[in-house]
Protein backbone atom coordinates (compact mmCIF):
# COMPACT_ATOMS: atom_id res chain seq x y z
CA UNK A 1 0.00 0.00 0.00
CA UNK A 2 1.24 3.50 -0.90
CA UNK A 3 2.30 5.39 1.97
CA UNK A 4 0.12 8.68 2.43
CA UNK A 5 2.88 11.15 2.36
CA UNK A 6 4.52 8.98 -0.79
CA UNK A 7 1.62 9.59 -2.71
CA UNK A 8 1.15 13.47 -1.75
CA UNK A 9 4.96 14.26 -3.17
CA UNK A 10 4.66 15.43 -7.24
CA UNK A 11 5.68 13.39 -9.80
CA UNK A 12 9.46 14.04 -10.57
CA UNK A 13 10.59 15.87 -13.89
CA UNK A 14 11.82 14.13 -16.42
CA UNK A 15 15.58 14.36 -16.77
CA UNK A 16 16.90 16.49 -19.63
CA UNK A 17 19.88 15.48 -20.62
CA UNK A 18 21.19 18.57 -23.08
CA UNK A 19 20.02 21.10 -20.30
CA UNK A 20 22.08 19.44 -17.49
CA UNK A 21 25.08 19.39 -19.79
CA UNK A 22 24.78 23.47 -20.57
CA UNK A 23 24.14 23.88 -16.76
CA UNK A 24 27.35 22.35 -15.76
CA UNK A 25 29.47 23.84 -18.28
CA UNK A 26 28.06 27.29 -17.16
CA UNK A 27 29.09 26.47 -13.90
CA UNK A 28 32.69 25.68 -14.38
CA UNK A 29 33.02 28.70 -17.06
CA UNK A 30 32.35 30.90 -14.09
CA UNK A 31 34.55 28.94 -11.79
CA UNK A 32 37.54 29.70 -14.06
CA UNK A 33 38.71 32.35 -14.06
CA UNK A 34 40.91 33.39 -16.91
CA UNK A 35 42.73 36.75 -15.39
CA UNK A 36 44.07 34.13 -12.18
CA UNK A 37 47.65 32.79 -13.27
CA UNK A 38 50.08 30.30 -11.73
CA UNK A 39 51.93 33.20 -10.98
CA UNK A 40 48.96 34.95 -9.21
CA UNK A 41 48.15 31.93 -7.39
CA UNK A 42 51.87 31.92 -6.01
CA UNK A 43 51.84 35.76 -5.13
CA UNK A 44 48.27 34.74 -3.46
CA UNK A 45 50.45 31.73 -1.77
CA UNK A 46 53.08 33.89 -0.26
CA UNK A 47 50.84 36.57 0.62
CA UNK A 48 49.25 33.61 3.14
CA UNK A 49 52.50 33.14 4.42
CA UNK A 50 53.48 36.58 5.11
CA UNK A 51 50.12 37.42 7.13
CA UNK A 52 50.46 33.87 9.11
CA UNK A 53 54.23 35.15 9.71
CA UNK A 54 53.24 38.73 10.77
CA UNK A 55 51.56 36.81 13.66
CA UNK A 56 48.10 38.05 12.67
CA UNK A 57 46.61 35.67 14.43
CA UNK A 58 44.45 38.21 14.75
CA UNK A 59 41.65 37.29 12.30
CA UNK A 60 42.07 39.46 9.53
CA UNK A 61 38.56 39.94 8.20
CA UNK A 62 36.40 42.46 5.67
CA UNK A 63 33.28 44.13 5.75
CA UNK A 64 30.26 43.02 3.91
CA UNK A 65 29.56 44.32 0.57
CA UNK A 66 26.32 46.60 2.61
CA UNK A 67 28.72 48.50 4.52
CA UNK A 68 29.65 51.95 3.66
CA UNK A 69 32.93 53.23 3.77
CA UNK A 70 34.04 56.75 4.08
CA UNK A 71 35.52 59.17 1.35
CA UNK A 72 38.30 60.60 1.85
CA UNK A 73 41.83 60.10 2.42
CA UNK A 74 43.50 56.59 3.52
CA UNK A 75 42.96 56.54 7.01
CA UNK A 76 39.66 57.82 6.65
CA UNK A 77 39.32 54.69 4.86
CA UNK A 78 40.72 52.63 7.37
CA UNK A 79 39.11 54.56 10.05
CA UNK A 80 35.39 53.55 8.84
CA UNK A 81 36.21 49.76 8.04
CA UNK A 82 38.02 49.63 11.42
CA UNK A 83 35.24 50.94 12.85
CA UNK A 84 32.75 48.84 11.17
CA UNK A 85 34.24 45.80 12.12
CA UNK A 86 34.17 46.57 15.86
CA UNK A 87 30.11 46.93 15.96
CA UNK A 88 29.85 43.30 14.25
CA UNK A 89 29.05 41.37 16.85
CA UNK A 90 31.14 38.74 18.55
CA UNK A 91 34.45 40.16 16.97
CA UNK A 92 37.99 41.37 18.27
CA UNK A 93 37.07 45.15 17.98
CA UNK A 94 33.91 44.97 20.53
CA UNK A 95 34.12 47.83 23.18
CA UNK A 96 36.46 50.07 20.65
CA UNK A 97 35.49 53.33 22.40
CA UNK A 98 36.62 56.34 20.76
CA UNK A 99 39.03 55.36 17.34
CA UNK A 100 42.65 57.69 17.44
CA UNK A 101 43.64 58.72 13.93
CA UNK A 102 45.40 55.83 12.16
CA UNK A 103 48.94 56.39 11.41
CA UNK A 104 50.92 55.18 8.41
CA UNK A 105 53.61 52.72 9.30
CA UNK A 106 55.13 51.72 6.21
CA UNK A 107 54.05 52.10 2.36
CA UNK A 108 56.98 50.81 0.15
CA UNK A 109 56.61 49.21 -3.23
CA UNK A 110 57.61 45.21 -3.42
CA UNK A 111 58.45 42.27 -5.77
CA UNK A 112 54.37 42.19 -6.42
CA UNK A 113 53.01 45.70 -5.99
CA UNK A 114 52.54 47.77 -2.79
CA UNK A 115 52.76 47.17 0.61
CA UNK A 116 50.94 49.54 3.07
CA UNK A 117 50.50 49.07 7.07
CA UNK A 118 48.38 51.07 9.34
CA UNK A 119 47.78 51.01 13.23
CA UNK A 120 45.36 53.40 15.12
CA UNK A 121 44.69 52.52 19.31
CA UNK A 122 41.59 53.43 20.89
CA UNK A 123 40.40 55.29 23.83
CA UNK A 124 39.65 51.86 25.47
CA UNK A 125 43.54 50.51 24.63
CA UNK A 126 42.45 48.99 21.48
CA UNK A 127 44.96 48.68 19.37
CA UNK A 128 43.84 48.33 15.38
CA UNK A 129 45.53 47.54 11.98
CA UNK A 130 44.47 47.89 8.59
CA UNK A 131 47.22 46.04 5.61
CA UNK A 132 47.14 45.88 2.25
CA UNK A 133 50.07 43.19 0.41
CA UNK A 134 49.58 44.11 -3.18
CA UNK A 135 46.30 44.83 -4.12
CA UNK A 136 45.84 48.50 -3.41
CA UNK A 137 48.36 50.35 -6.23
CA UNK A 138 49.07 53.24 -3.57
CA UNK A 139 47.64 55.70 -5.47
CA UNK A 140 44.42 57.82 -4.25
CA UNK A 141 42.27 55.84 -1.23
CA UNK A 142 42.13 52.16 -0.79
CA UNK A 143 39.20 50.24 -1.17
CA UNK A 144 37.20 48.23 1.80
CA UNK A 145 38.42 44.86 -0.30
CA UNK A 146 41.97 46.17 -0.85
CA UNK A 147 42.37 46.18 3.09
CA UNK A 148 42.50 43.46 6.14
CA UNK A 149 41.77 45.30 9.53
CA UNK A 150 41.21 44.16 12.73
CA UNK A 151 41.49 44.63 16.19
CA UNK A 152 43.36 43.08 19.31
CA UNK A 153 43.58 39.09 19.55
CA UNK A 154 46.52 37.13 19.77
CA UNK A 155 49.95 37.65 18.20
CA UNK A 156 52.23 35.10 16.97
CA UNK A 157 56.38 36.07 17.51
CA UNK A 158 57.80 33.30 15.65
CA UNK A 159 58.38 29.38 17.05
CA UNK A 160 60.39 30.21 19.89
CA UNK A 161 58.36 32.84 21.13
CA UNK A 162 54.84 32.17 23.12
CA UNK A 163 51.81 33.92 21.38
CA UNK A 164 51.34 37.33 23.03
CA UNK A 165 48.46 39.20 23.56
CA UNK A 166 48.24 42.18 21.63
CA UNK A 167 49.14 45.17 23.49
CA UNK A 168 51.08 47.35 22.07
CA UNK A 169 51.85 48.82 18.36
CA UNK A 170 55.42 47.84 18.78
CA UNK A 171 54.75 44.37 18.97
CA UNK A 172 53.65 44.52 14.94
CA UNK A 173 56.11 44.19 12.15
CA UNK A 174 58.86 41.57 11.51
CA UNK A 175 61.56 40.61 8.92
CA UNK A 176 60.02 38.03 6.09
CA UNK A 177 62.06 36.29 3.40
CA UNK A 178 59.46 34.69 1.10
CA UNK A 179 61.29 35.18 -2.44
CA UNK A 180 60.50 38.87 -1.73
CA UNK A 181 62.40 40.14 1.62
CA UNK A 182 60.23 42.96 3.20
CA UNK A 183 61.16 44.42 6.80
CA UNK A 184 58.80 46.57 8.67
CA UNK A 185 57.46 47.54 12.36
CA UNK A 186 57.45 50.65 14.59
CA UNK A 187 59.93 51.52 16.70
CA UNK A 188 59.73 50.80 20.53
CA UNK A 189 62.00 54.11 20.75
CA UNK A 190 59.92 57.22 20.21
CA UNK A 191 62.93 59.22 19.57
CA UNK A 192 64.15 57.41 17.06
CA UNK A 193 64.81 59.37 13.57
CA UNK A 194 66.22 56.39 11.48
CA UNK A 195 67.19 52.92 11.65
CA UNK A 196 70.37 50.89 10.58
CA UNK A 197 69.74 47.48 9.29
CA UNK A 198 72.19 45.28 9.08
CA UNK A 199 73.24 41.68 7.87
CA UNK A 200 75.46 39.77 5.61
CA UNK A 201 74.99 41.66 2.32
CA UNK A 202 72.62 43.82 3.94
CA UNK A 203 73.69 47.67 5.49
CA UNK A 204 70.54 50.17 5.15
CA UNK A 205 69.27 53.19 6.95
CA UNK A 206 66.28 53.66 6.64
CA UNK A 207 64.04 56.70 8.22
CA UNK A 208 61.85 56.74 11.07
CA UNK A 209 58.30 57.67 11.20
CA UNK A 210 57.44 61.22 13.30
CA UNK A 211 53.91 59.86 13.33
CA UNK A 212 53.94 56.36 13.84
CA UNK A 213 57.30 55.80 14.71
CA UNK A 214 57.67 53.15 11.73
CA UNK A 215 59.59 52.36 9.40
CA UNK A 216 59.52 49.37 6.54
CA UNK A 217 61.21 48.93 3.38
CA UNK A 218 61.54 45.72 0.79
CA UNK A 219 65.17 44.12 1.14
CA UNK A 220 65.85 42.27 -2.44
CA UNK A 221 69.73 42.13 -1.57
CA UNK A 222 68.47 40.04 1.61
CA UNK A 223 66.67 36.85 0.36
CA UNK A 224 68.55 33.76 2.32
CA UNK A 225 69.47 35.84 5.33
CA UNK A 226 67.85 34.55 8.33
CA UNK A 227 67.99 37.46 10.21
CA UNK A 228 68.60 40.90 10.28
CA UNK A 229 70.41 43.35 13.45
CA UNK A 230 68.21 47.12 13.85
CA UNK A 231 69.94 49.71 15.66
CA UNK A 232 67.65 52.69 16.19
CA UNK A 233 69.48 56.51 16.39
CA UNK A 234 68.08 59.86 17.38
CA UNK A 235 68.94 62.81 15.60
CA UNK A 236 72.24 62.93 16.74
CA UNK A 237 72.83 59.89 15.64
CA UNK A 238 73.13 58.24 18.95
CA UNK A 239 71.95 54.20 19.23
CA UNK A 240 69.04 54.07 21.19
CA UNK A 241 68.91 50.56 21.21
CA UNK A 242 69.20 47.52 18.90
CA UNK A 243 66.23 44.91 17.88
CA UNK A 244 66.63 41.82 15.60
CA UNK A 245 64.54 40.50 13.52
CA UNK A 246 64.50 36.66 12.69
CA UNK A 247 62.72 35.40 9.14
CA UNK A 248 59.87 33.27 10.51
CA UNK A 249 59.54 32.06 7.02
CA UNK A 250 62.17 31.20 4.28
Amino acid sequence: MTDPITALAPAPLPLDPDWSEAALARILAEDRDPLVTSTDARVRRRRARRRTAIGLGLAFSTVGAATAVAIGGPTEVVSSVIEDFAHQPNTTGNGLGKLDEPALVAQFDTGHGVFAFWVATSSTGKVCYAMSDGVWDGTGTPTKQELEYGCGGTIWAGDDVPPQELTSPEQFGGYFTDSEPILYGISPWPSATQVRVRAPGVDRMLPVRPDSHGYGTALPEAVGVPQVTLSFLDARGRVLGEKVWVAPVG
